[in-house]
């Protein structure tokens, strides 16, 4: 898009990284969860996604429609709000798919954590 990286597109990363993380917390310890009350790998990932898919939908949509018009309105604003609207709409989709891909290869296959 042209824009320099910025201060504020700083600030607009580190907000992006905190969001991120929060994210696949929330999504492992839900699959931590399936699989305490001994639900296999595998299913425990899909039912963690699933069940994380809404909320983590919901929130990032939420930010970036927020967002939205006050990157249009003052250009000072412009790339602290494109960093987080771009980096929500690329974390979305990691979150909800590398995630529990990660998770699935990762955890061992045992029935106690």
């Amino acid at each position: 898009m042209g824009i320099l990286f910025s201060f504020p597109a700083m600030v607009g990363l580190i907000s992006l990284v905190g969001i991120v993380v929060n994210n696949a917390i929330i999504m492992i310890e839900t699959m931590n969860d399936y699989r305490r009350e001994g639900i296999d790998v595998r299913r425990a990932a899909a039912r963690g996604a699933a069940d994380r898919m809404r909320p983590i939908l919901s929130t990032s949509i939420s930010a970036i429609v927020g967002l939205v018009p006050l990157a249009l309105s003052d250009p000072l604003w412009m790339p602290l709000c494109n960093t987080i609207i771009f980096g929500l709409m690329a974390s979305t989709a990691i979150a909800l798919l590398v995630v529990p891909g990660l998770y699935l290869q990762l955890t061992p296959n045992k029935r106690t954590i």
